[in-house]
Parts: structure tokens; C-alpha cells; sequence
């Protein structure tokens, strides 16, 4: 087949092969990353965060353990994107039981947040 195609072309196709061959050996040199910043990498917003810090306070090796495993998936290409409630939820099914902080916030008019004994007060 090599040889019914132009000159050009093949050195075109054999350029294009190693540059992907040489991209895929930087790949693999670079150092690897640590589960935890595979898996702070994903995280999408700053509640999970919090939720990761909190299950790591509380039971830091079965965290350890379990973002082994979701770093993992994401390598694999299964996890594509994680949120809050996606940590949350792979963490309880992964044996580390962290509840988040319950936040409750009040508005009054005029848009200002206060505390509940704030609101109550007024």
C-alpha cells in the first residue's frame, strides 16, 4: 500500500506518526500526579472542595483509598466531569460516610444575607 502512494505523501504520514509517537512518550514522562490532584483537578465547583477537605479531616485513610479508585476512573475516561454531589455520592458508596455542613442562609430585603438570629430579631 506504502508503495502506490506519492512520495510526499508517505513522509507526510511518517511525520505524523512520530509526532504522535513522541507525544505519547512525553506523556508518559511526565511525573504522575498524585490521586488527590487527579481528582481536585476535576472537581467543578468549591463545596467539593469542602466536602473532600471534610472527608479527609475525618477518616483520611479511607479517603485515600477511595480516591485511589475514583483517580482511577477518571484516567479511565468513566468519570467526566465531578461536581459536589458526584464526590458526595461516590465517597458514601466507597465506605467514607462524610456528611457536608448544612448552610442556611437568610435574605432580607435589600438582598443582605444575615443569620437566623439576625432575622428574627427584625
Amino acid at each position: 500500500m506504502s508503495e502506490e502512494l506519492p512520495l510526499s505523501l508517505r513522509q507526510k504520514l511518517l511525520k505524523e506518526m512520530l509526532r504522535a509517537y513522541s507525544s505519547k512518550l512525553s506523556k508518559k514522562e511526565q511525573k504522575p500526579q498524585s490521586p488527590r490532584d487527579i481528582v481536585m483537578s476535576m472537581l467543578s465547583d468549591e463545596r467539593g472542595r469542602e466536602i473532600l477537605e471534610k472527608a479527609t479531616r475525618l477518616y483520611p485513610e479511607a479517603t485515600e483509598y477511595a480516591l485511589s479508585i475514583i483517580a482511577k476512573l477518571i484516567e479511565q475516561g468513566v468519570i467526566k466531569s465531578l461536581d459536589a454531589i458526584t464526590l458526595l455520592t461516590l465517597l458514601n458508596r466507597l465506605g467514607v460516610p462524610v456528611k457536608p455542613d448544612i448552610k442556611i442562609k437568610f435574605v432580607k430585603r435589600g438582598g443582605r444575607e444575615v443569620s437566623f438570629k439576625e432575622y428574627v430579631e427584625d
